[in-house]
């Protein structure tokens, strides 16, 4: 725990580099208020993913649906000024608000150029919790951090869930896109991942 907050500490403080996301210009002085914004949502966000999994047990006893963790592997594909293909490494939380509808801190970590960490808080609705590959869909905010400064993007995702036989273990498989906004500049987002899903509880 301590070498994660020491991370986290590291990529708040980390001076501008030269180096940019798909060409897209570093932050200057106006995006310091979004900046001071993103460091305090990272921290805060960077606590509750270090909550031990007791807490987020007894909530889930009220909503009838089961805490879930899972890690995910996949690509990454950017465009903007310019074009980035990268892998993406990451792991969530699926913390259940009832049946159908959960709270999902994300943190994704990509090879693009700059090394991108993407903080992301998404809603995650099932389609059907009854089926045995259920469909959801998600969408949230994400916030980025990578060696030349820092950005604000959309996340739009669709998936299933493959259930293995004789095991609790599960195959999530997801498509996701949305926009990253950075100072006078877009770059678009796709990514393609599946992993391994598991109950906390």
């Amino acid at each position: 725990m301590r070498e994660l907050l020491k991370f986290s500490a590291s990529l708040l403080q980390g001076p501008c580099s030269k180096i940019k996301l798909t060409n897209v210009s570093c932050l200057t002085n106006k995006g310091k208020y979004m900046k001071i914004i993103s460091r305090l949502v990272f921290l805060s966000a960077t606590v509750v993913l270090l909550l031990g999994s007791d807490g987020m047990a007894q909530e889930s006893k009220s909503t009838g649906s089961k805490t879930m963790a899972d890690a995910k592997i996949g690509f990454s594909f950017l465009n903007g000024s310019g074009s980035s293909t990268g892998l993406l490494f990451g792991g969530a939380i699926d913390i259940p608000v009832d049946k159908k509808l959960f709270v999902r801190p994300e943190l994704n970590i990509t090879t693009h150029a700059g090394t991108p960490i993407e903080l992301a808080g998404e809603l995650k609705y099932m389609l059907d919790v009854e089926s045995k590959n259920p469909y959801y869909l998600m969408g949230g905010l994400g916030l980025w951090f990578y060696s030349g400064g820092s950005a604000v993007g959309l996340d739009f995702t669709a998936g299933t869930i493959f259930s293995l036989s004789n095991s609790t273990l599960q195959i999530p498989a997801e498509f996701r896109f949305g926009p990253i906004f950075q100072s006078g500049n877009t770059v678009f987002q796709v990514a393609l991942t599946s992993g391994v899903r598991f109950s906390l509880q």
